[in-house]
């Protein structure tokens, strides 16, 4: 795993200003602008056959709107989906920790709660961040599954899912980490350049996060893991860039 090439590799492209403007053109669009921008990087990622070539990584095309817009339709579903399912559970085990402390503490009958700031720091830089991870230990063998059959119900197999986690969870722990990091450090320029640079920021983070998921597929497979077919609708990449 090469954590710091994810970020690196996105700016190889000659075309990275450009792919930059028009990513953050799509974080505009509400919804459907996140799926333009991750149809657009599944193409680059896994319609190019064995080209892994970051400096022959296509250009982001509005004419492709329709194309990176179907592309990117199946992880996001199934995204919503684990999210619907999960993040309420997520949420009953915060507040239940919250509720747990304010109910429970010593002074909480007399009205003084001195042990609850305590507890809201520790749930929030502790127990969330955890629970994140573990959100996204679910999530990405789904997302991954998703991206590469690009169909909903293909995504779903438990096969595949615990095969998955068995052989590279501590590799998705540590890219997990890693991207919570990016994220944290994208934030500060993005609040530092009066949010200016949440436009350029996302579409690196979101590379990132593709990138990462390409490599754990493939150290999956180097670790003995059963392939996933390619969909056939990830066959037609667009045409590479040409040589400067």
């Amino acid at each position: 795993m090469n954590h710091t090439a994810s970020v690196s590799d996105y700016f190889k492209s000659p075309a990275w200003v450009k792919n930059c403007l028009l990513g953050g053109v799509c974080i505009l669009i509400p919804v459907i602008g996140q799926l333009v921008l991750s149809g657009w990087l599944i193409t680059g990622f896994w319609a190019r056959g064995n080209d892994d070539n970051p400096a022959t990584f296509p250009r982001f095309d509005f004419q492709n709107f329709g194309k990176y817009l179907e592309r990117g339709l199946w992880p996001f579903l199934v995204s919503l989906v684990a999210g619907l399912l999960l993040v309420p559970v997520i949420m009953a085990m915060v507040f239940g920790s919250l509720f747990a402390s304010g109910a429970f503490t010593p002074h909480a009958h007399h009205g003084n709660n001195e042990a609850f700031p305590v507890v809201l720091m520790i749930v929030m830089c502790v127990v969330e961040p955890i629970l994140i991870i573990g959100f996204n230990f679910l999530l990405i063998p789904l997302m991954l599954r998703a991206t590469i059959t690009q169909d909903f119900k293909e995504s779903f197999d438990f096969g595949f899912f615990k095969s998955f986690l068995s052989l590279v969870w501590k590799e998705m722990a540590v890219a997990i980490l890693f991207l919570m990091l990016l994220g944290i450090g994208m934030m500060i320029v993005t609040i530092i350049t009066c949010y200016i640079g949440l436009f350029f920021a996302a579409p690196v983070v979101s590379y990132a996060w593709h990138h990462l998921q390409k490599q754990l597929y493939q150290t999956y497979l180097a670790k003995g893991g059963r392939p996933v077919p390619l969909s056939a609708k990830l066959m037609d990449g667009p045409p590479p860039l040409p040589a400067v």
